[in-house]
């Protein structure tokens, strides 16, 4: 009989913890599943995804009711840490009702003026029949720049030619930008772009940005890039030092050899024409300026073109009242179809011109030197005599062939007063009678 005591005890003990533990679990987990429990929080966006300091963003929190029952919610609130201001923090004091199987959304606006770091905001959600819902997030804050650096660019630029400046722009944030912009400014330079869109910029992505300008001294150019992070402009600069001088690849025509004379119905100037630099000038034409009047037979002439350290003559007839010198002009175009000029100052004293000032500009649009000249007109002219000219007038005196008959008759009277002559004649005479 013990053992059946035993067991009836056993059972009684088993019956009695059922009747007190099952209602309490009952209880419990009717208490968990209470309609406001089965509000989550679904999603949180931040735009942008890395604020920047001083940006202005927005945080999307979204809500949904997974629960088979309406929830009545009185307000929603973020609370942002110090640093963080949300400006429109009153525009969810009053919800609503959150049906099943619904979703809900709340949009606030938020200006970041905090140091680079990660913050916590927290989002807070109050339920009409009581109790709450808090969620907090990460808000990160990096204000690290996109990078601009130089790529290409000359130590020392040719002035009034065109330079090319190469610029390398890269992201090392962990978002990209967007609306990539570089703009050029600066004094005493011409360029034919002055900006350059480059869009979107990739985390860790690079794009290049190609310039060409023409500075006419020493200046500086200035890179004003401009790009957005979120709704959120943001901007940086590159100065570059330009310094005028030193090495050129342009071409560089240079003036030698000038003679001048005069013919009976124009003055004539000839000499050469050098290429210096070192690239190829193009449609290159000689003439002269005010106040002389280009005229016939080559008011102009026209050489063509010339390879670096190649050259070529040229002849040019003018007339020229009551100046004692005139410009020589050599027009000349480069292998983008700039039209440049080169002027020397020839002087119509004493017959030679001996240089003086010597100036290069640049032109641009139609050709304005004189159209035309002889053709054929391009090669090798006659040079004058070994003694040059002698002015006006002079030119056609024949010094040379004066002064050999002037010897040759000065031998002849010495040879006559010595008796030359005579033995000369008597010795031949003598030969013919034998």
């Amino acid at each position: 009989m013990k053992p059946t005591r035993m067991v009836l005890g056993i059972a009684i003990v088993v019956w009695t913890m059922a009747v007190i533990l099952v209602p309490a679990a009952r209880a419990a987990t009717t208490s968990e599943a209470t309609p406001e429990s089965l509000i989550d929080v679904t999603g949180i966006t931040l735009s942008p995804e890395v604020f920047m300091r001083g940006d202005t963003g927005t945080v999307t929190v979204e809500i949904e009711n997974t629960g088979e029952s309406a929830v009545s919610i009185g307000r929603a609130k973020l609370f942002a840490p110090s640093g963080i201001t949300v400006t429109n923090y009153k525009i969810y004091d009053t919800v609503g009702t959150l049906g099943p199987g619904h979703s809900m959304s709340f949009t606030y606006s938020v200006r970041v003026n905090a140091p680079d770091g990660i913050y916590y905001p927290e989002f807070y959600l109050d339920f009409v029949t009581g109790g709450s819902l808090r969620q907090s997030f990460p808000l990160k804050v990096d204000c690290t720049d996109i990078q601009v650096s130089v790529l290409d660019a000359p130590d020392r630029y040719a002035t009034d030619s065109k330079n090319t400046i190469s610029l390398s722009l890269g992201n090392p944030r962990v978002t990209s930008v967007s609306g990539v912009m570089v703009t050029l400014a600066g004094d005493h330079l011409k360029t034919t772009q002055n900006s350059a869109f480059l869009g979107t910029l990739q985390p860790d992505a690079e794009k290049n940005a190609t310039f060409e300008i023409t500075p006419s001294e020493d200046t500086q150019v200035i890179f004003n890039v401009s790009y957005r992070n979120g709704m959120n402009a943001h901007f940086t600069t590159l100065s570059l030092p330009v310094t005028v001088g030193g090495k050129s690849m342009a071409a560089d025509l240079v003036v030698n050899n000038i003679e001048v004379t005069q013919t009976s119905s124009a003055i004539k100037v000839t000499g050469d024409v050098t290429n210096a630099g070192l690239e190829d000038a193009y449609s290159i034409q000689v003439t002269v300026g005010s106040p002389a009047k280009p005229v016939d037979p080559y008011p102009v002439d026209v050489i063509g073109a010339l390879e670096p350290d190649d050259f070529s003559s040229f002849e040019v007839t003018f007339q020229a009242q009551g100046t004692s010198s005139v410009p020589l002009i050599v027009e000349y175009r480069d292998d983008e179809g700039t039209i440049l000029e080169k002027t020397t100052t020839i002087s119509l004293v004493g017959g030679a011109g001996l240089g003086g000032n010597s100036s290069a500009t640049r032109t641009s649009g139609s050709n304005p030197g004189f159209q035309g000249g002889p053709p054929g007109s391009t090669g090798s002219r006659n040079r004058m005599g070994p003694f040059g000219s002698f002015g006006s007038g002079f030119s056609q005196i024949p010094f040379l062939q004066i002064a050999l008959i002037g010897l040759v008759a000065v031998v002849a009277l010495v040879a006559w007063r010595k008796g030359y002559l005579g033995k000369i004649r008597n010795r031949f005479s003598g030969r013919s009678r034998k």
